[in-house]
């Protein structure tokens, strides 16, 4: 079945928005652009489409695979203060010539249900037995943020035989799995960067009776700075964990991993003659934190890609075929003062979903677009468990400085910004906008494609 419809917002002389991904970008920039339109007085409607009602931190999810409970967030209730329509669904193409987004839902009976057991860990079956339906959302100007997953299948083996902690479902599952093992049992963690180090170190500390490994290809936090990577590795020895440096995995198993030696490792310590000798490394559970592939909707709908399926952006974070299509987070290519695309994750796709949602508004408004997209890193963060955390400074290009913050205070400050990327959507939910203002129409729909620019506040995009 097949539906062409746009939100219940949807009133003629009202331009339409559609953000496609409830994570931290895109949950950012619904409720940016709804509010910020109330303040300028542009009538829009926008909708915001998700697989899921509920939002999830995702950079806590090793603390749900660890035990620790999540906060419940419901997209509905987030996005409802600024009247923006939550539409629950897979958005399956973007056909952006007829500017529609093509959007698989489940009836209301179905979506009901699925809603019900998402929390649990019975809401991935819920969802997969609704009754799907086609729906077209039309748009004016889409804001392309439907974030990236665990790149499981790096590792041969990986999709069947290992776990993540790179969604709610596959978090909890891990939790389940965890809960469930033997005393002693062997737990392996693939990676060395701070997704591998984190979940390694939580599981370590709450489940003590774990034995517990962490493999990677370089150095375990290669990223990080010299008194960085030292604290790591004495934190990681006194929570008990084992660090096999230097090491790729080849494949993943029933059984654990099997291993080989990277090209540099160091011969004849004692990895590299276990490895000599087995070239494996069993394990009970396998989790892998190698790295995330960005969601496949652009490539798949004809849109330029770059960087392994990022959206091709531009430096105003805008698809230089189709001006009326923004980008942001981690399936979109931002590129840093280098010309690289910026690395993944919420310190990078926060500002950009700032900056697109205040440039929607902008062409909208028939303003010319801002200044182009800037960005500046300022630190690193990790948490070691409930009492450690690494502050890691870096410079603007994200290279590490011998600056850190280590310990307790170190885990304090990581829990601030967590706390901080709520605050960050809470701010955008409440702000405060004027009303009682009569609605002005939108300016003409070549306004997307225009030239000039209205200036952000200094530092808005940095």
């Amino acid at each position: 079945m097949v539906e062409r419809k746009q939100s219940g917002a949807d009133v003629p002389g009202r331009a339409r928005v559609v953000v496609v991904g409830g994570g931290y970008a895109g949950v950012v920039a619904a409720l940016r652009i709804a509010g910020k339109a109330a303040r300028r007085r542009v009538p829009v409607s926008v909708a915001l489409v998700n697989p899921s009602p509920l939002f999830v931190e995702r950079i806590r999810l090793h603390e749900l695979a660890a035990g620790r409970a999540p906060r419940r967030i419901e997209l509905a209730r987030l996005l409802g203060a600024r009247g923006v329509e939550l539409v629950v669904g897979r958005a399956r193409r973007i056909d952006a010539a007829a500017r529609e987004v093509e959007v698989e839902v489940a009836d209301e009976e179905a979506a009901a249900t699925g809603a019900a057991a998402a929390a649990g860990a019975n809401g991935a079956a819920a969802a997969a037995n609704a009754t799907a339906r086609t729906r077209r959302l039309g748009y004016d100007a889409l804001v392309y943020a439907p974030g990236s997953a665990a790149a499981q299948e790096i590792v041969p083996g990986g999709g069947e035989h290992a776990l993540s902690v790179s969604d709610a479902a596959s978090a909890r599952a891990l939790r389940e799995r965890l809960r469930a093992a033997r005393p002693g049992a062997k737990v392996a963690v693939v990676g060395g960067g701070l997704t591998a180090i984190e979940a390694a170190a939580e599981i370590a500390e709450a489940f003590p009776a774990l034995r517990v490994a962490l493999a990677t290809r370089g150095r375990v936090g290669e990223g990080l700075s010299e008194r960085g990577r030292a604290y790591v590795a004495r934190a990681l020895r006194e929570l008990g964990v084992t660090t096999l440096e230097r090491v790729r995995a080849t494949r993943v198993d029933a059984q654990g991993l099997r291993l080989a030696p990277e090209h540099g490792g160091a011969p004849g310590d004692d990895v590299a003659d276990r490895l000599a000798a087995s070239g494996r490394l069993d394990a009970d559970i396998v989790v892998l934190a190698t790295g995330f592939r960005p969601a496949a909707l652009a490539g798949g709908s004809g849109l330029a890609t770059v960087a392994g399926g990022r959206l091709a952006v531009d430096r105003w974070l805008r698809a230089p075929a189709h001006p009326e299509i923004w980008g942001a987070g981690d399936a979109a290519a931002a590129l840093d003062g280098d010309g690289a695309p910026l690395r993944m994750g919420c310190a990078t796709a926060l500002p950009q979903a700032a900056y697109a949602a205040d440039s929607v508004v902008a062409a909208l408004a028939g303003d010319a677009p801002p200044p182009p997209f800037r960005f500046a890193f300022a630190v690193q963060c990790m948490s070691l468990g409930r009492r450690r955390g690494l502050i890691q400074r870096v410079d603007p290009s994200d290279r590490p400085i011998e600056r850190v913050l280590t310990g307790r205070a170190g885990a304090w400050v990581k829990e601030l910004v967590c706390r901080y990327t709520i605050a960050v959507l809470r701010f955008e939910q409440l702000r405060p906008h004027r009303r009682g203002a009569p609605a002005q129409a939108p300016r003409p729909q070549r306004a997307l494609g225009a030239d000039g620019g209205e200036r952000l506040p200094h530092g808005a995009a940095t």
